[in-house]
């Protein structure tokens, strides 16, 4: 009786149906482990599951929807960064723009009478603006990206302070604060704009021919040129996607804060570029993924929560998240000898 059950065990086992699931299931799991986001998603998964052991105030679903909503404007922005980034430039005006186009919306509803819808829209093309702005200073005048989007940055900031003459404009409309605040379908809208902007920007960058190209300036601009392609006309495009993206940014957060302050930007830089950083996107361009930034972006976010939760002194998180953007460009620096071993590697062979 045992050998017949032993021999029914045995064909089901050897069945080709059974072999070819076997087989596509091992083929998914080395891609998965062979993709660039898997160690800092493995890293993830352990830091949570961790926090989630030993601190029950951690794992209530308020907490973690928390730490989904602190996450989702850091991420918006992270996605134009990280595609920033693989062309090879900084964008460090993002925090200023953000700023700049929350305070124009808010100010468009409160002095000038703009319905919220519209005054969300002039918002969001002050965001492009902004993007077309640093795109022709570093495409036409060829400056340098970091220094140029660090004065940018002042300009930008500077006309928030103008405009609102450094005082917040509150008492908001709910329609106007809805991106931060609102729910769809139980999920937080921020939520939901988060995974839309990562999900939109995944398909920008590997499933279309603008998205090969900006790896493509990223990693080898001298042969980029060569192949004719138009890198002024690539990089504008970049920076107002960028400009964009903050815009976005800016507008969920006023969303989440119910009013909008001219500086409402200048703390999100840090964890913008940590996270874009921790998610593997290398600093030298040419490598780098939006599903990346959403996991730097959510390792960030834990961190900071848990460092909260466990009742760390403030000054000691401060050190503590400093000491996380160190490991990351360690682990960033590691990352492109690798590359470089790996292409010389190729090369020799």
């Amino acid at each position: 009786m045992g050998d017949s059950k032993d021999t029914s065990l045995h064909k089901i086992f050897t069945n080709r149906w059974w072999q070819s699931i076997r087989q596509r299931f091992v083929s998914g799991l080395k891609t998965i482990f062979r993709a660039n986001e898997s160690g800092v998603f493995v890293a993830l998964t352990i830091f949570f599951l961790v926090m989630v052991a030993v601190s029950p105030p951690f794992r209530t679903p308020y907490n973690l929807t928390v730490i989904l909503k602190q996450i989702s404007v850091a991420s918006i922005l992270g996605m134009g960064q990280t595609l920033v980034i693989i062309s090879g430039a900084f964008d460090l005006s993002q925090g200023a723009i953000a700023g700049l186009a929350s305070m124009v919306s808010a100010i468009a509803w409160q002095r000038w009478g703009f319905s919220p819808l519209l005054a969300i829209s002039l918002g969001l093309l002050i965001g492009i603006a902004c993007g077309y702005f640093n795109g022709m200073l570093a495409a036409r005048l060829r400056l340098h990206p970091f220094v140029m989007t660090l004065a940018t940055s002042t300009i930008f900031l500077g006309l928030s302070f103008f405009a609102s003459r450094g005082d917040p404009v509150t008492g908001l409309p709910e329609t106007f604060l809805w991106l931060g605040k609102g729910n769809l379908f139980f999920i937080p809208a921020p939520v939901l704009i988060m995974l839309l902007v990562t999900f939109l920007m995944q398909i920008l960058l590997t499933k279309t021919l603008f998205g090969r190209r900006v790896f493509m300036i990223g990693g080898n601009t001298d042969v980029a040129i060569s192949l004719g392609l138009k890198i002024e006309k690539i990089r504008v495009n970049i920076y107002m996607i960028s400009g964009f993206l903050s815009a976005l940014g800016g507008l969920v957060a006023v969303g989440r804060t119910g009013a909008s302050i001219p500086s409402i930007g200048s703390d999100l830089l840090f964890p913008v570029v940590t996270a874009t950083i921790i998610g593997g996107t290398l600093t030298s361009g040419g490598v780098g993924s939006m599903l990346g930034t959403l996991i730097g972006a959510s390792i960030m976010g834990i961190v900071r929560n848990s460092l909260a939760i466990l009742q760390v002194d403030l000054f000691l998180q401060d050190v503590a998240q400093g000491a996380l953007v160190v490991v990351a460009l360690i682990i960033d620096q590691f990352r492109r000898g690798l590359l470089t071993w790996k292409i010389i590697i190729g090369k020799d062979r």
